[in-house]
C-alpha cells in the first residue's frame, strides 16, 4: 500500500500495518544512521500508541457484543488469553486499557493521533481521575495541551497535583478498588514475575 493511498477494509489496513512492521524488524539499522534510527524509533512509539487505541477499539466492539462466547468463552479476557496466545498478565493489560479510557474520549483521540505516548497517557488517566467527574474532561484538556506544547513529564504531574488541590473534594472519588489486580507467573526455570495494580490504600502500605 503506497503512502497517502486510502485503505478500504480493516483486511487493507491489517495488511498494511504488518507489511510495515516486517519491514522495520529487518531494515539494515546500522546503514540509517543516527538520524534515521532515531527518526524510526520515534514514529515507532508514535505507532505504539496508536495501536493501543485501536485495540481499545476494537475490544470495547468485541466485549460489548459479546463475540468471545461465539468460540465458547465467558469473557473477552479469556478469549485473549486462548485464541491470541497472550499471558493473562497481558489480556488484563489490554483489558485495563479499554477500562481505563472510558470517560477520556480526549486521551484515547490523542492517542489514536499517536500524539502522546501510551505511557503518558496513562498517566494522565490516572491523575485526572482523582479530580471530581464534572473536571475531568477539562483537565484532560489541559494535560494534553501541555504535553503537545512540550511540558516534561513532572510538569505534568505538578499541573496535576495543582489542579487536585485546588479541587479539594469534600470526600474521596473512589478508592480504586475496581481496577485492583495481582498476577503471578513462574518460568521454566522457577524464577517469578509478580505484577499488580493496587488502589492508593495497599500501595501506600506496601510502601
Amino acid at each position: 500500500v503506497l503512502a497517502g493511498s486510502v485503505l478500504a477494509s480493516t483486511e487493507e489496513a491489517i495488511a498494511a500495518v504488518a507489511a510495515g512492521l516486517r519491514y522495520l524488524a529487518r531494515a539494515d539499522a546500522p546503514a540509517l544512521g543516527s538520524a534515521g534510527q532515531a527518526r524510526c524509533l520515534r514514529a515507532l512509539e508514535a505507532a505504539e500508541s496508536m495501536h493501543t487505541a485501536a485495540r481499545v477499539n476494537i475490544l470495547a466492539g468485541f466485549s460489548s457484543g459479546m463475540g468471545y462466547a461465539d468460540d465458547g468463552c465467558g469473557s473477552s479476557r479469556s478469549w485473549l488469553i486462548w485464541q491470541t496466545r497472550v499471558t493473562r498478565g497481558a489480556a488484563a493489560g489490554s483489558y485495563g486499557w479499554m477500562r481505563r479510557l472510558r470517560g477520556h474520549r480526549a486521551v484515547w483521540e490523542a492517542l489514536a493521533a499517536g500524539a502522546i505516548s501510551a505511557s503518558w497517557a496513562r498517566r494522565i488517566c490516572e491523575w485526572t481521575d482523582r479530580l471530581p467527574e464534572p473536571s475531568r474532561e477539562d483537565a484532560d484538556a489541559i494535560l494534553l495541551a501541555a504535553a503537545a506544547g512540550g511540558a516534561s513529564l513532572a510538569d505534568l504531574a505538578a499541573l496535576a497535583q495543582e489542579m487536585y488541590l485546588r479541587s479539594c473534594p469534600a470526600e474521596p472519588q473512589g478508592d480504586g478498588f475496581e481496577d485492583r489486580g495481582l498476577f503471578f507467573a513462574r518460568t521454566l526455570d522457577g524464577a517469578g514475575r509478580l505484577q499488580a495494580d493496587l488502589t492508593p490504600a495497599a500501595s501506600a502500605a506496601l510502601r
